[in-house]
């Protein structure tokens, strides 16, 4: 019986790294994509994690503190890879808006994908990047939608394949979807007329606007 649970533990050594590992990296989920900018904002916070933490850190006469802190950070990733949180060093990652959470940092994985790490652990710390496996290539829809520009003002001023089309012309060139079959799918009818499923992939038109 005593060899049998010996036997055992390098097993279960194995599998409690690798759940800790994944326990320290927190995978990044692009929220929008600023339809005059382009700026991509990403959502890099640890899931579950409580709007308010307990932050211990020592005051100028050196005695330990407790402080109610927002578990919240947000970063702004330049064109170089480099992340600021109001002047403060926050990782490396492809350039855009993040939120992330506190005592953890922003980085990307073996993938080039954007990842927040915990403070201690990955890349940033002399560790390795979160391998995460390549995804095989979704299937190409049956029908490609045309390239689609809108820029609203008083109207919609939507441009497709680099013609400019009338508001209410737009539903013959695109299909009309609904917002809220969009949102509980995961996707976003943010960039008004247009709706994209999570991987910012057209959908067609909202709606509620014709």
């Amino acid at each position: 019986m005593k060899r049998s649970t010996l036997a055992l533990l390098p097993f279960l050594m194995i599998l409690g790294s690798a759940a800790q590992a994944q326990d320290d990296v927190a995978a990044c989920t692009l929220i929008r994509i600023d339809q005059y900018y382009g700026l991509k904002e990403w959502d890099c916070r640890v899931p579950n994690t409580p709007v308010r933490i307990s932050n211990i850190y020592t005051d100028k006469e050196g005695q330990k503190r407790v402080e109610s802190i927002s578990s919240q950070q947000n970063a702004m990733c330049d064109d170089q890879g480099i992340c600021s949180n109001s002047g403060s060093f926050a990782g490396n990652a492809p350039g855009g808006s993040y939120h992330y959470t506190f005592g953890w940092y922003l980085g990307t994985d073996t993938n080039g994908n954007p990842v927040s790490y915990k403070n201690g652990i990955g890349p940033g710390f002399g560790g390795k990047y979160f391998n995460t496996p390549t995804k095989s290539a979704p299937a190409e829809p049956s029908t490609s939608l045309p390239e689609v520009v809108c820029m609203p003002t008083a109207t919609f001023n939507c441009s497709i394949d680099g013609k400019e089309i009338e508001d209410k012309d737009l539903p013959k060139y695109l299909p009309v979807v609904e917002e809220q079959g969009v949102k509980k799918a995961g996707g976003s009818c943010e960039s008004v007329p247009l709706c994209f499923d999570k991987g910012m992939i057209l959908l067609g038109l909202n709606k509620k606007f014709f």
